[in-house]
């Protein structure tokens, strides 16, 4: 029989009840504790996998004996790992708890961090005496701690680092220096010289703090080693502060991690530029792998590496000359620089009766790095040997001597480091080759044409709206080496007033049927490449130029298109979609479609963003919910893409957040769930089309902590 089945059972069971009710419960005081992780001699995860606990007692105020460890609310408390105290994350380093102890009872505690990404880590707990909380009622809320791994005592307010004070904000930033990115750079962590900065925007409103502002030329803000122990996870950790004038607060600022020692010549992260917006209060940014690569595990070696790269195609366009010009290659195993033009590990030579430069290189890096990135490099000079790219200031223009490789889209060659002597396979500059090549004397009418409606409703976040009653639609062209078949020097191209009355380049598009599609047609003259490099922009007279995509240095910053018909009179490109910039904290999500070219080896889908020629671009036009967006989440590109079969995705942000992953159609319609509530952990997410048509779709990923999109396109 069941209890309570009877009217009588039913009849006690309610009496009990209020028996219960009416007895006085125990006087108790909640407690909040918040706690700051940055000061952890180690890369502490932002995870409830770090294993952060409040561990402790509760003692008897008139007796002194330990109080049971069975706290109202129903936690748990000791010094060991049976408590239950166990603090939630809330983005970066920061934590908070909740829990109540009773009344007229002491509360000593300290905190404990049991995860370690390192070795040989000193314990998890804190240095130093007991934090104390005496008797007595009330609630206690008490002040942000900074986790106390000193050697010794520290108030509980402690800080490590000098607050801004009343005319400004002190931001702590952190980084993990000794990773596969860093190494390629050639990275010495024992190198005496070895100084470690950070660099960026200048983001503090002209007001300039000696020694605290930040730069890109410059390494003001320098950052301290936190363990002179090289066998202590610290000894990689590199900190420091920068005072920002409260006139700052809310501005963006943009930044990389750097380093250099004694051989190194730039030693800048990989990748896109990091960025956060600079907060009203003293806090820390949440600490970086540098480059955001993993952590070096393996010993580093040393191998001869040979680049070789054919130029014939530059030399039938007239655009090298073997008596005035140099070839190099840059990459991040030499800083992407190359100061001396005689340099041993930058300058190629000319093998006898070639169009070939090549040279043999030692790179010290870890057996099976893969993708280390370079890029081959062209110094253009006048016969008297002056530069010929040059700014309008008349100084050099350094960046226009890089390739753009139509293979990768305009991005870095990848190569595996071996560990043994290799031989990379010979390029063609640019990824030109003799079948891209359109002839002297040919002038082909190349046709664009894009949809602008889309861009009439972008949200803040994603740049300004397009009014088509005061803007102008332009086609930016972002090649140096194409401009000059054209006959004009990069910036030269100027048919667009810009802000300030300054020149924007671009060639102008019309929309003569009101429809939001504007076209225009330009003659290609040869000789040239049948490659175009572009983006679309608009901008109104006097205004400041919106450009479309997310900018930055990977594949998809831009789109690239081909003449595929080298005998055409005309040629058109199929339509394109202006594409807005990304959100902040989703920036490399925005990218543009690009062709692969049609000389190289390359498929569609090998290189993020490549699709088959005479694409229709089916940009923005996608609907689904919105949502904040926070600077430490994001979903990772999509690959490959497009895909036929199965694809994967990384979402980024805090490892214990708990992430619901969703494919949309062009109608906002759900077709596919990949994470439903979990937690991800950085791990890759596999996202199973077979049961998808061809098309393009929207892959959105939800927490807590913000939402982020990228795009998906299906073949078939």
């Amino acid at each position: 029989m069941r209890p309570f089945s009877t009217p009588l059972g039913r009849w006690l069971g309610l009496a009990a009840l209020a028996v219960g009710l009416a007895s006085p419960a125990l006087a108790q005081r909640t407690v909040t504790l918040r706690m700051n992780s940055a000061t952890m001699p180690d890369t502490v995860k932002a995870s409830a996998a770090a294993g952060v606990q409040v561990r402790g007692q509760v003692t008897t105020n008139n007796s002194g004996s330990t109080s049971p460890t069975q706290l109202p609310g129903g936690n748990v408390i000791d010094w060991n790992g049976t408590t239950t105290i166990k603090p939630a994350n809330n983005g970066g380093d920061y934590w908070t708890v909740d829990f109540q102890i009773p009344e007229n009872e002491k509360l000593e505690f300290k905190f404990y961090i049991d995860q370690s990404e390192g070795e040989n880590l000193p314990g998890g707990w804190e240095d130093g005496g007991n934090h104390v909380i005496e008797a007595g009622t009330g609630d206690v809320v008490r002040d942000l701690h900074y986790f106390n791994k000193t050697g010794g005592d520290q108030a509980y307010d402690w800080r490590p680092f000098a607050t801004g004070g009343a005319d400004s904000v002190a931001v702590w930033f952190r980084v993990y220096l000794n990773t596969e990115d860093a190494a390629t750079k050639g990275l010495d962590l024992q190198d005496s010289g070895l100084a470690v900065a950070v660099r960026g925007d200048n983001a503090t409103k002209g007001s300039q703090r000696p020694g605290t502002t930040i730069d890109w030329g410059s390494s003001n803000v320098v950052l301290k080693r936190e363990s002179s122990d090289a066998a202590r996870p610290g000894f990689s950790l590199f900190s420091g502060r920068v005072a920002y004038p409260r006139a700052s607060v809310g501005t963006t600022q943009a930044y990389k991690f750097y380093f250099k020692d004694s051989d190194t010549a730039d030693g800048w992260e990989a990748g896109d530029n990091r960025t956060f917006k600079i907060p009203a209060q003293d806090s820390t940014l949440h600490w970086k792998f540098f480059g955001d690569s993993p952590a070096l595990k393996g010993a580093l070696v040393t191998s001869n590496v040979t680049f070789n790269v054919d130029i014939s195609p530059l030399t039938q366009l007239g655009l090298f000359q073997t008596s005035d010009d140099f070839v190099q290659v840059r990459g991040a195993f030499n800083g992407w620089d190359c100061p001396d033009a005689n340099s041993d590990d930058c300058l190629l030579q000319q093998a006898p009766g070639t169009a070939e430069y090549l040279r043999q290189i030692p790179i010290r890096s870890v057996v099976g790095t893969a993708d280390s990135p370079y890029k081959y490099y062209i110094s253009l000079n006048n016969p008297d040997g002056t530069p010929f790219f040059t700014n309008p200031d008349g100084t050099e223009n350094f960046d226009a001597g890089y390739e753009e490789p139509l293979d990768y889209g305009g991005g870095n060659r990848p190569f595996t480091f071996t560990g043994s002597d290799q031989t990379l396979e010979t390029a063609f500059f640019n990824s030109i080759r003799p079948g891209n090549l359109i002839a002297d004397g040919r002038t082909i009418n190349v046709t664009f044409t894009v949809d602008m409606n889309d861009a009439t409703t972008f949200a803040d976040s994603q740049g300004r709206a397009f009014d088509p009653a005061k803007d102008s639609v332009t086609v930016q062209f972002e090649d140096s080496f194409w401009l000059l078949t054209q006959g004009r020097r990069p910036g030269s191209q100027n048919l667009l007033q810009g802000a300030g009355g300054s020149l924007i380049p671009g060639f102008k598009l019309t929309d003569p049927d009101g429809d939001l599609v504007y076209t225009g047609t330009l003659a290609i003259e040869g000789p040239t490449y049948n490659a175009i490099a572009y983006r679309y922009a608009f901008a109104s007279a006097g205004g400041d130029l919106v450009v479309e995509g997310a900018g930055g240095f990977d594949a998809g910053r831009r789109r690239y298109r081909y003449v595929t018909d080298l005998n055409a009179n005309a040629f058109s490109f199929a339509l394109d979609t202006f594409r807005p910039k990304g959100p902040s904290g989703a920036v490399r999500l925005i990218n543009m479609p690009w062709e692969v070219n049609p000389t190289g080896t390359l498929k569609p889908g090998d290189v993020p963003y490549s699709v088959a020629n005479g694409y229709v671009d089916q940009g923005n036009a996608v609907s689904v919910p919105t949502g904040p967006v926070s600077d430490e989440f994001a979903l990772g590109n999509v690959y490959p893409n497009p895909t036929a079969g199965t694809a994967s995705v990384v979402v980024s942000g805090r490892a214990d957040a708990r992430v619901t992953v969703r494919v949309y159609d062009l109608t906002g319609r759900v077709v596919a769930t990949v994470a439903d509530d979990v937690v991800i952990d950085g791990r890759p997410l596999q996202i199973d089309t077979s049961g998808l048509s061809a098309g393009l779709y929207l892959v959105r990923a939800d927490s807590g902590t913000g939402v982020a999109t990228a795009r998906l396109t299906v073949v078939r």
